[in-house]
């Protein structure tokens, strides 16, 4: 497909969205599940078996393929270090689902945190647009070597979700959770480049890069619900809004050669704008309004939205 950047843009605000409040419904699930099992501090698997017995969990699995297929098809129309930092915005997003949610105002700081990192994001896709690569120039060493490293800083992270400290479990288990999730997009376009640079079928490298894609995937996704299970979805969402889009940015740039065309100067501006942004969720989640209803019973009725 040619590259669409303004389409690939909009299908991944809306699946910005459906992230978000996929997010808001599986913490709901998971935290009251957890509050009533004897390990209240990890996610086991007999809680988790019961989380996604319940309607509101599968509801929120139902919106997180939607979110997946939006991102896909968003990035057969642009490269991954367009795509992949318009998933930020599902942090402002999950501000206003909470806000509605509990009728707790957002205030005038948050409001402008909020329009300075949808502002710094959209010009870092404006300057990343104009200077975009044609097609990705791909190296399957490294594509491999890539993955290996995103392994390895995760499963660090998730060591430290397991035994660190616990008021940083939710953090380090939402990022490493992240890394995974950035490497997903990053290896989905990667296979796109394979299958239309060679032939596919015969390729090994083609058929190593779909497994690690389908054990990140399923990796991230239990990292993701053990982060639920030990802070709110809020912090879970500001950890994978900000660690996601630098994993497929660099990923992009480093591996896939999609930084080929860039500057000093268009560079700098983007390593700038991306550092405001990232700025600008971390200053959202300063501020964000807490929310006091985590034990609530999991298949209540669903927020307007």
């Amino acid at each position: 497909m040619p590259q669409i950047i303004p389409v690939a843009v909009l299908l991944q605000i809306i699946g910005s969205f459906f992230f978000a409040y996929s997010a808001y419904l599986q913490d709901k699930v998971v935290v009251a599940e957890v509050a009533e099992s004897d390990n209240q501090h990890r996610l086991d698997f007999a809680t988790l078996w019961v989380s996604i017995r319940s309607p509101r969990w599968l509801l929120g699995l139902a919106l997180m393929g939607l979110s997946l297929v939006c991102q896909i098809t968003a990035l057969s129309f642009a490269p991954v270090s367009i795509v992949q930092p318009v998933g930020v915005l599902a942090f402002p997003w999950s501000m206003i689902i909470q806000s509605r949610a509990h009728k707790v105002p957002i205030g005038a700081q948050a409001r402008l945190a909020v329009i300075v990192t949808v502002a710094a994001i959209f010009g870092f896709i404006s300057i990343g647009g104009f200077n975009a690569a044609p097609e990705a120039r791909l190296s399957e060493v490294g594509v491999l070597i890539g993955a290996l490293v995103a392994y390895l800083c995760a499963a660090a992270l998730g060591t430290l979700g397991a035994r660190g400290a616990r008021q940083w479990r939710c953090l380090f288990w939402a990022s490493g959770g992240a890394v995974f999730y950035g490497l997903e997009a990053s290896l989905v376009k990667s296979l796109m480049e394979f299958a239309k640079a060679s032939s596919w079928v015969n390729s090994a490298v083609f058929w190593a890069t779909l497994v690690a894609l389908v054990i990140g995937s399923a990796t991230a996704a239990w990292m993701v619900q053990q982060g639920y299970a030990t802070g709110p979805a809020e912090l879970v969402v500001a950890s994978m809004t900000i660690t996601s889009p630098v994993v497929a940015v660099l990923f992009g740039i480093a591996v896939l050669g999609e930084g080929a065309q860039l500057g000093p100067v268009t560079a700098t501006c983007m390593i700038l704008l991306g550092m405001i942004a990232i700025g600008g969720v971390i200053r959202l989640a300063t501020l964000h309004p807490q929310f006091e209803d985590a034990a609530a019973p999991a298949d209540q009725d669903l927020p307007a939205s």
